[in-house]
C-alpha cells in the first residue's frame, strides 16, 4: 500500500511539474508585431510560417499590422511599432544613408515575381523582348520594381517604352477593357486571369532577370544588438516555411488556403505552384550578393541610392546562414 501511494504522489508530482513546464513556456513566449506593406500573397513565407506553427516552434507570437508601403513600413520599426518588416529591403540602404540604421536578414521573394499576360489572340508569347514591339504594358506605377524592369526590357530590346501605369487591382480591368495589349501582374492575379479570363502567360520577368531581393525582413541594428536570439529565432521559423513549401508544396497550398479563405481553391494551388517552381518563394532565406547587388543597382539607377558600395554593408546575412544549417 505505501507502495502504491509512493508512486501515485510521483505520478502527482510529474504531472504538477509538466504543468509548471508548460505554464513556464507560454510565459516566455515572445509576442511582437511585423510590418507589412499589406497582405500579399507573395508574402507567403511569414503567413505559412505563422498557420503552420514555426513561429511557434520558435517561442514566437505575430501580429501583422498593414502599412500600406514599403517606406512607411521601416518607419513602423524605426517608431517602434514593430520589431520586424517586410517589404522592399532596398529601403533599409536608402533609409541607411540618412543615418537611420538598420538590417536586411531574410529573403522572403527571391526574383522578379511579375508575368505578363494577355488575353486577345493577336499578342504572342514573348520569347523574346524585341517581340513588345507595338504592345502596351499595364505595370504599378514608377518607380516601383515592376514598372523600373518593364521599362528596362524595352530599353534593352531597342524599342521605346510603351508603359501605363495603375494602381493595384486595376490592371487586369486595364487588360480586360482594352486599355493595354499586356498586364504585368503578381500572383494569385496570374492564376486568376488564367481561370476566369482564358488569359495567358507571355513571359516571366523572374526567368529575365534571376535572382533578385524583392522583398526581405528588415530589423534596426538596436534590435539585433539587444535581442540577437529573437532575431534567429524568427529566421529559423522562416526558414522552415520556405524548406516546407518546396518539400510540400500541395500541403503548403492547402495552408494558403486558410490565409485566404475567400479565394478559389483552385487558384490558389496554382499560385503557389508558379511561385514555388520559379523559385520566387525562395529555398532559403539566404539573400545572394547577386540577388542583393541587382536590387541596390536598380535603386542607383534610378535615384534613390548615392552609393551602391556603401549599402551592400546593410545586408546581413548571419541569421539566415545558421537558419539553414539548423533546418
Amino acid at each position: 500500500m505505501k507502495k502504491i501511494v509512493l508512486v501515485v504522489f510521483a505520478i502527482a508530482i510529474v504531472f504538477l511539474n509538466g504543468c509548471t513546464s508548460s505554464k513556464k513556456k507560454n510565459q516566455e513566449i515572445d509576442k511582437i508585431k511585423v510590418a507589412q506593406f499589406g497582405k500579399v500573397f507573395i508574402y507567403m513565407p511569414v503567413y505559412l510560417a505563422d498557420i503552420k506553427g514555426f513561429f511557434k516552434e520558435e517561442g514566437i507570437e505575430i501580429e501583422l499590422i498593414s502599412t500600406g508601403g514599403d517606406d512607411k513600413t521601416y518607419a513602423a520599426l524605426i517608431s517602434g511599432s514593430a520589431v520586424f518588416g517586410v517589404a522592399d529591403p532596398t529601403f533599409v540602404a536608402i533609409a541607411a544613408e540618412r543615418g537611420q540604421k538598420g538590417k536586411v536578414i531574410a529573403s522572403i521573394v527571391n526574383g522578379v515575381p511579375f508575368w505578363g499576360v494577355a488575353v486577345s489572340d493577336r499578342v504572342p508569347g514573348i520569347t523574346n523582348p524585341k517581340m513588345l514591339k507595338g504592345f502596351s504594358v499595364a505595370t504599378f506605377p514608377s518607380p516601383s520594381t515592376a514598372y523600373v524592369l518593364q521599362k528596362k526590357m524595352f530599353i534593352n530590346a531597342g524599342l521605346k517604352p510603351d508603359i501605363k501605369q495603375g494602381a493595384f487591382g486595376s490592371l487586369l480591368p486595364m487588360l480586360l477593357t482594352g486599355q493595354v495589349d499586356i498586364a504585368l501582374e503578381l500572383e494569385p492575379n496570374v492564376s486568376t486571369a488564367i481561370k476566369k479570363n482564358h488569359a495567358r502567360v507571355l513571359y516571366s520577368l523572374a526567368k529575365i532577370y534571376g535572382n533578385f531581393a524583392l522583398t526581405g525582413v528588415t530589423v534596426l541594428d538596436k534590435t539585433i544588438k539587444e535581442n540577437h536570439d529573437l532575431v534567429q529565432r524568427f529566421v529559423n521559423a522562416l526558414q522552415k516555411a520556405e524548406t516546407y513549401a518546396h518539400t510540400y508544396p500541395d500541403s503548403a497550398a492547402f495552408y494558403a488556403q486558410k490565409v485566404f479563405p475567400d479565394m478559389d481553391k483552385e487558384i490558389i494551388k496554382n499560385a503557389m505552384a508558379r511561385i514555388i517552381k520559379s523559385n520566387t518563394l525562395p529555398k532559403s532565406v539566404v539573400i545572394s550578393n547577386d540577388a542583393w547587388k541587382k536590387a541596390l543597382n536598380l535603386r542607383y539607377e534610378i535615384g534613390d541610392l548615392k552609393s551602391v558600395n556603401e549599402a551592400l554593408n546593410v545586408l546581413d546575412n548571419r541569421f539566415a546562414i545558421k537558419a539553414t544549417q539548423s533546418k
